[in-house]
């Protein structure tokens, strides 16, 4: 019975370890969203929340390569509208009700600016690539 006890706690012990062991491999899902601004005209660009599968934040809670999102956002606009003074910006988080928040947020302060002309990008127009998938 002795035995029998030991073995059980053990088994027991090595199945919460390898449970919290999984847990820590396995990678979330990142949400982006980008703003392109160009500061030469009054268009701002507006893409959709996007779901970004197998990226894994930093420690410090960053998107790992973030300035090659803008950079992607940035070299699609050029190509759509020869406009070469976009400054582009990727917003993320791992947590989609929060990014839809800022969107709407900055959506409504453009609004409210009367000068600027907003254009949204659906994910039809241009969708977002994890940048180890970028062949060139």
């Amino acid at each position: 019975m002795r035995i029998f006890k030991c073995l059980t706690a053990l088994f027991l012990v090595f199945t919460l370890c390898s449970a919290f062991s999984l847990a820590k491999k396995a990678s979330k899902s990142v949400y982006v969203m980008g703003v392109s601004i160009s500061f030469t005209d009054s268009t701002v660009y507006l893409t959709d929340v996007q779901n970004i599968p197998d990226v894994k934040l930093t420690k410090e809670g960053f998107l790992p390569q973030r300035d090659d999102y803008s950079y992607q956002l940035r070299n699609y606009l050029e190509s759509k509208d020869g406009n070469r003074n976009h400054t582009c910006i990727t917003f993320f988080s791992d947590d989609r009700s929060k990014l839809q928040k800022k969107a709407a947020q900055l959506t409504k302060r453009y609004m409210n600016d009367h000068s600027s002309v907003i254009h949204n990008l659906s994910k039809e127009d241009f969708q977002y690539v994890k940048p180890e998938a970028i062949t060139e």
